[in-house]
């Protein structure tokens, strides 16, 4: 917080001093996130792509960004962005533990939900370990939902570089995009360029992660 003192009483810098003041506490007012007016100008990806780690880190590929803005177009800082992956289940699974820095997790009988917080450019960069399951019904396309400042801003695609949630990204994960991509039917875990399809597209998206030594790692320890 930013402290200022002001002359005595009957200073000619008495004025500016208060008027100072009055700006100070108009900019403090504004670092904090919009109320009732909410943040309706805000963007968010298309889809987002659960990654795996190495080295203990979030595989940079799967980076994404959300960005909230109020009314007026202006920055939304220290505003709480929530993905509820709930529609999700069973086919997408949330590591309980995000390396990424700012992100927790809470897991209950209504699915995994992931929260961060917006900087002070109202942006949040995140990247989220997670993983497929095998056998499981897929997901359809934009499963999970996204709200800012507890106001729902939209719905995103959610794919998984690695789809048996073991050995990391690897040629096993490769095997079974092929089967969705011949089974004729859509599954959102292997839609990686958020097209509502399944494409030889995807199929190189798969292949960027899967050499790119980012995802050597499952996340393990999902919420079930």
């Amino acid at each position: 917080m930013v402290r200022h003192s002001c002359p005595p009483v009957g200073h000619p810098a008495l004025f500016f001093c208060a008027l100072l003041g009055a700006v100070l506490v108009s900019a403090e007012v504004r670092a904090e996130c919009p109320g009732s007016g909410g943040v309706p100008n805000s963007d968010i990806p298309c889809g987002i792509t659960l990654v795996g780690t190495t080295g203990g880190i979030a595989d940079p590929l799967g980076q994404f960004t959300i960005v909230l803005r109020d009314l007026a177009f202006n920055p939304a800082p220290n505003c709480e962005v929530m993905i509820d992956f709930g529609a999700c289940d069973p086919d997408i699974r949330i590591s309980l533990t995000q390396p990424h820095p700012g992100l927790r997790v809470e897991c209950d009988a209504n699915g995994a939900r992931v929260y961060g917080t917006t900087d002070a450019n109202g942006v949040l960069n995140a990247r989220i370990v997670g993983a497929a399951t095998p056998g499981a019904t897929a997901a359809g396309f934009k499963c999970a939902s996204v709200y800012g400042g507890g106001q729902i801003l939209g719905t995103i695609n959610v794919a998984a570089c690695d789809l048996d949630g073991s050995g990391g990204a690897n040629p096993a994960d490769i095997s079974r995009f092929l089967v969705d991509l011949f089974d004729g039917d859509f599954e959102g875990r292997t839609d990686y360029n958020c097209s509502n399809t399944i494409s030889p597209t995807d199929l190189s998206l798969l292949l960027q992660l899967s050499f790119g030594a980012g995802s050597v790692n499952s996340g393990g320890n999902y919420c079930q």
